[in-house]
């Protein structure tokens, strides 16, 4: 583990919790965008949390972690960060996507995670300024690679995730949503995660990063 980086459990970093019912019925009209577990699903006049945010599923669709930065509302089929205790939000998004959730899910039917043994999970933290670094860089990348697919018209594939070789050098999975789609209307706008950063330290010391 790079020094300046710390091991601890995931409930030492963030505060998980569960989203709030609302529905259908009971929306109004508005501009708050109401998150869930697969994107926006709709808009609604108040907000129950206030940006910027951090949002995965917790019933149905899980494994997408979605960065907010507009108040919005988390439905009930979500977890939302409550608590960052002092993290950056938007590095938080990305540590986020480095855990397997499907290794949190029950065996039923409809796919589930809990929140009490997400927080369990074992993560390596580098210190804030290293944090806003990574996230700086990675954002970044991602608005890069977001403008070149919508130049091309290229959706994204599957590819490996930056923020995975900087944190504990997990095996590449798939590329996430940063933001979440809008789901309105039939419409999913996927933010797709950036590429492997080259030569981005791995499991080395990070004490640069510290300084930026």
């Amino acid at each position: 583990m790079p020094r300046n980086w710390s091991r601890c459990n995931l409930g030492d970093a963030i505060v998980l919790q569960r989203g709030f019912d609302l529905p259908r019925q009971e929306r109004e009209p508005g501009k708050i965008p109401i998150v869930s577990s697969s994107g926006i699903s709709g808009v609604h006049s108040k907000a129950k949390v206030a940006a910027p945010g951090v949002v995965t599923g917790r019933y149905g669709t899980i494994g997408q972690v979605f960065y907010v930065e507009e108040d919005f509302w988390p439905l009930n089929t979500t977890l939302y960060v409550k608590d960052f205790k002092g993290n950056d939000p938007h590095f938080i998004s990305y540590l986020l996507q480095t855990i397997d959730f499907q290794s949190c899910s029950d065996k039923s039917s409809v796919p589930g995670v809990n929140r009490n043994d997400l927080h369990r999970i074992i993560v390596d933290i580098p210190g804030l300024s290293a944090q806003q670094a990574i996230a700086h860089i990675l954002g970044t990348l991602d608005d890069k690679i977001d403008l070149n697919q919508r130049m091309t018209g290229d959706t994204g594939g599957n590819g490996p995730r930056p923020v995975q070789v900087l944190v504990c050098g997990l095996r590449p999975r798939p590329r996430q949503s940063r933001r979440p789609p809008d789901l309105r209307n039939g419409r999913r706008h996927r933010r797709p995660l950036s590429r492997f950063l080259p030569g981005f330290p791995n499991g080395e010391d990070s004490e640069g990063l510290e300084g930026g």
